[in-house]
């Protein structure tokens, strides 16, 4: 048995670092400072309001099919995780993930002789010489999943850092590694039982390709071939009209037996959204009961509840002496998470993007000026343009950029690098996919982009002369920002930083993007 890896703490653990096989991956954001909990788990909210059971289900034995126990020459790999969890993979391909450890009931910890992973999918590549399965990163897993969900998908690219480059075929679950170490690839899975995991079990659908097109089978036909997939039956042989079809499960064609027509099948499985599985997938990290509000919003956090006192998310530690910022991972059994995303996918959908991570931004010295600020432009402010006055609004950025922004706020004179067609000043806009076109994505495909709270107060149609505010009337108050249009606002343009706040960070991906195997 391989012994368990310790994961050094420190103030900076990047938040989708995961090891497995000896093999550490994470993102690029290792340049910033975060706080994470490693408390147990425990109940926390989620947008939809579910209740995450405060105790495990009833705990129950795991075995693997003809074997009483794990071979002692099998060389499982073992992995300290998130809130004390241990995780191992076993090198054979026909061992399932274990359902009673997804769901926080497998009494066996590290002898269970199924997989324990922190999803109900995980995706491997095989190293070419040592022929060892190495576990691919954390983004990447969810990357994956995606697209193999998708039938449509029949080939996705994949890279390295060490500048490997290769394809996966998804129909045959072939791997061509262009350059590179890798030479297969595999995909572990749960239990496709409802009785086993009543929560998110895997739930597959089959399919015949005609001309050109994935074509889902007929129930009562579906059915049977799935079971004989599940059984691992060489074959399986069904009635349609009159004529009878033979399916080779192992080279996934379906033949007519009399007129020996073939067409290619398949079975993929239907996607399950992360948010869904929160309440229940219990292999998620999770703050300590009571340590993140269970309701709604967290006072503050809402742009129109006039909020104007200190740090509203009070869970979030002081960033330490010398420190200007802290980020800590706003986790996904949060609602701020759920809110963060609905609001992220209004114009970037889910078909086109993967949320990463989302962060909260802590630094108390531009929160002062920021509340400072709306103190002031709130005093002669009617109850409803109270309500108006802040905006939480996007900002896309190269990943160069994130920790200035954090350290000294949004910079104003930033815009001269584009066209500055509204006026000179920072750019915000309520569509994330306006500020998706202004963002850079880093050489593994990550894109970055800030969700901000933006004092927007009196606006008016800006210009590309603009250069400071102007008065509502000459020497009276003056407007506090730019916009695009009165009439269909999407871009305000802030020209004092004081009016700003980078409050959550999100990191994303899109799907069209090659996927990144180690980061």
């Amino acid at each position: 048995m391989v012994p368990p890896v310790d994961i050094p703490t420190s103030n900076w653990c990047p938040p989708d670092r995961i090891t497995f096989q000896n093999y550490s991956f994470s993102q690029e954001l290792d340049s910033f400072h975060e706080e994470r909990s490693d408390s147990p788990q425990t109940s926390a909210s989620s947008a939809t309001k579910s209740t995450i059971p405060n105790s495990p289900p009833q705990k129950r034995r795991c075995m693997v099919k003809g074997e009483s126990s794990q071979s002692p020459e099998e060389a499982s790999k073992y992995l300290n995780g998130d809130n004390g969890i241990r995780f191992h993979i076993h090198p054979r391909d026909e061992i399932k993930i274990c359902d009673c450890f997804l769901l926080g009931g497998c009494t066996q910890g590290d002898s269970c002789p199924l997989h324990h992973t922190r999803y109900p999918y995980h995706w491997q590549i095989r190293r070419r010489e040592s022929k060892a399965w190495q576990s691919v990163s954390e983004s990447a897993q969810r990357h994956l999943e995606k697209l193999y969900c998708d039938t449509g998908k029949e080939q996705i690219k994949f890279v390295d850092k060490g500048g490997g480059v290769g394809s996966i075929f998804l129909h045959s679950m072939k791997l061509v590694c262009f350059v590179g170490p890798y030479d297969k690839v595999r995909r572990l899975s749960n239990t496709s039982d409802p009785k086993e995991n009543p929560h998110f079990p895997t739930e597959w659908e089959a399919y015949w390709k005609s001309n050109g097109n994935w074509i889902k089978y007929e129930e009562s036909i579906s059915q049977g071939l799935l079971a004989a997939y599940e059984q691992d039956k060489d074959s399986y042989t069904f009635e349609r009209q009159g004529h009878f079809f033979i399916v080779d499960l192992k080279r996934r064609v379906q033949r007519n037996r009399d007129k020996g027509y073939v067409h290619l099948v398949q079975r993929r499985p239907a996607y399950r959204p992360l948010l869904s599985m929160v309440p229940h997938l219990m292999t998620l990290p999770r703050r300590p009961q009571g340590t993140v509000p269970s309701t709604s919003d967290v006072l503050g956090e809402n742009p129109k509840d006039g909020y104007c006192g200190s740090y509203p998310a009070a869970w979030v530690p002081k960033p330490p002496d010398g420190q200007a910022f802290l980020k800590m991972e706003v986790l996904p059994t949060e609602v701020a998470y759920h809110r963060v995303c609905a609001l992220f996918h209004q114009s970037l959908s889910e078909e086109q993007t993967l949320v990463l991570g989302i962060y909260r931004i802590r630094n108390d010295g531009l929160w002062k000026k920021y509340t400072r600020q709306k103190a002031i432009m709130s005093h002669a402010c009617s109850l409803q343009e109270k309500q108006q006055l802040e905006k939480h609004l996007f900002y896309g950025s190269a990943a160069d950029f994130l920790e200035p922004i954090c350290q000294k706020n949004f910079d104003p004179s930033f815009s001269r690098l584009h066209a500055p067609i509204y006026g000179r000043g920072c750019y915000f806009s309520k569509s994330a996919i306006y500020s998706h076109r202004h963002g850079q994505a880093s050489k593994a495909g990550l894109r970055y982009m800030f969700l901000a709270k933006v004092l927007v107060g009196k606006t008016a149609v800006g210009h590309k002369l603009f250069r400071h505010p102007l008065p509502m009337v000459p020497g009276g108050q003056l407007y506090n920002s730019w916009v695009n249009s009165k009439s269909n606002t999407q871009v305000y343009v802030i020209s004092d930083n004081c009016q700003c706040y980078p409050y959550f960070l999100i990191s994303y991906k899109m799907l069209s993007d090659p996927v990144a195997v180690d980061g």
